[in-house]
């Protein structure tokens, strides 16, 4: 039992390091300290939202890679499963070029889901905030 709590304790400081070191390389402007004079939390903010912009654009891309190497993988399990229907069913050729088909498709659902969600197309250039009081 207490190999295991090693292990696991073990393993959590690597995920945690390796997770540390992501957040500090896609996101470097928030690891170095400013000048609080000189930053306010808007601008911080601001920082935070250019470096999220490039993680999805990142994400984009894998997406597109990802379906059409399992689009390219469907082909080949297509023309496996004609040499030898016994050995590779057809589902697996199909269901590939189902998931192929839903990431292809995956980035440009993102950007209308977010103008569905938001209302039209966000500039994220500037951080602000507006009052309303009741009553007038």
């Amino acid at each position: 039992m207490k190999k295991l709590n090693k292990s696991i304790k073990g393993k959590l400081g690597v995920v945690l390091g390796v997770a540390a070191g992501t957040a500090v390389a896609l996101m470097p402007e928030l690891a170095f300290a400013a000048d609080p004079a000189t930053q306010s939390i808007g601008d911080i903010a601001m920082n935070a939202s250019k470096s999220i912009n490039g993680v999805q654009v990142m994400i984009q891309g894998a997406c597109y890679m990802a379906g059409v190497a399992l689009a390219g993988g469907s082909m080949f399990k297509f023309k496996a499963h004609k040499d030898n229907p016994q050995q590779t069913p057809l589902s697996t050729p199909i269901v590939m070029l189902a998931v192929a088909a839903g990431l292809l498709y995956l980035p440009s659902l993102m950007s209308s889901a977010g103008d569905s969600l938001w209302g039209g197309k966000q500039n994220s250039n500037k951080v602000s905030y507006q009052y309303s009081s009741f009553g007038t």
